[in-house]
């Protein structure tokens, strides 16, 4: 057992750009003034926002963006003048603290934005008006991806291969619906092999978050040079079970989501928590390249993780179903 705790590596900057914020209740108005135009985005948050982990609000929840910096194809000139005027610089010292505060009781991960293409999606442009683009505007979508790549390939994987922790953390947030198999392998593992060439030449590992239904890309995933697949979730919430992924990627660690569904939206209920866990070790067997974690950020009821806990401290590698059916005897 152990933590994994996320730190960043890195500080990103805008020259030639004046940005203004402007708060309202509940909601966070930021704008970018450039020589060339000005775009706004608008983020509609909860009480406490920004002083929770990762900028979210008392309450766990990241702010939700109601207006994305790209309304309009005009508005892809001043995006493209924010992204040429983008620097990186070197950030390790959270990395360094929280290294000496775990005194090797955990690992620190440094996490980097999302996929170029992935960053629009998600970040600037917004669904509707991305998959539209894919269509009317593809040349430019592909013109400021690859000035995004540029600038993360010269600048920032650099910085994260310099950086103290032994696993980078890739953007992602990936789903077969959102990204579908041709744009996963024509955007993606391109960029996963570029990382990859990076990271590896510093004896890093490449981890990228890919949380959501994998069925559809799990073929593209075994041909990627990821290392980690971070966040992978089982069924009910995903679509690919553990037994079949490690058989796929026979190269890959899996860090494994336990579903939300399970853990913690129905609230206590630590026997239903304690059989999913038992099903999913009588897939992982043997139990290699496997780790187990529950988000504290999803707020997790107590009694669920000490269910957890329950079982997981009675395993013994080699996992098999004899350990298993031992463990269940017990819980």
């Amino acid at each position: 057992m152990g933590l994994i705790c996320w730190r960043p590596c890195y500080t990103e900057s805008i020259s030639n750009v004046e940005i203004i914020t402007k708060s309202e209740p509940n909601t966070f108005i930021k704008t970018y003034n450039t020589p060339v135009g000005s775009l706004t985005e608008v983020f509609k948050h909860g009480i406490g926002y920004g002083q929770g982990i990762f900028g979210r609000d008392w309450d766990g929840v990241q702010a939700r963006k109601k207006e994305f910096m790209v309304k309009e194809p005009k508005d892809y000139k001043v995006l493209k003048f924010i992204l040429e005027n983008l620097h990186y610089k070197p950030y390790y010292y959270p990395i360094e603290d929280q290294l000496k505060r775990l005194e090797g009781d955990g690992i620190v991960l440094t996490a980097l934005p999302y996929e170029p293409l992935h960053r629009f999606l998600i970040e600037y442009v917004g669904w509707e008006r991305f998959y539209t683009d894919l269509s009317k505007n593809l040349e430019v979508l592909e013109e400021l991806s690859e000035i995004l790549e540029k600038k993360y390939v010269e600048e920032l994987l650099p910085i994260a291969a310099d950086s103290p922790s032994e696993v980078i953390l890739v953007g992602a947030n990936i789903d077969s619906m959102l990204v579908n198999p041709p744009l996963f392998e024509k955007y993606y593992l391109p960029y996963y092999k570029k990382c990859a060439e990076i990271l590896h030449a510093k004896g890093k590992m490449l981890d990228v978050h890919l949380d959501g239904r994998l069925k559809a890309l799990a073929e593209l995933v075994a041909r990627s040079e990821v290392d980690i697949i971070e966040a992978f979730t089982p069924p009910p919430m995903g679509d690919l079970p553990i037994n079949e992924a490690l058989s796929l990627w026979k190269d890959k660690l899996i860090w494994i989501n336990f579903p939300s569904t399970v853990s913690t939206l129905m609230g206590p209920r630590p026997q239903a928590v304690k059989d999913y866990l038992l099903e999913q070790l009588e897939l992982m067997i043997p139990g290699e390249r496997t780790i187990l974690f529950a988000s504290t950020e999803n707020r997790v009821p107590e009694e669920n993780i000490m269910a957890m806990s329950e079982v997981m401290e009675k395993a013994t590698l080699p996992l098999s179903k004899e350990v298993i059916e031992k463990i269940r005897k017990s819980t």
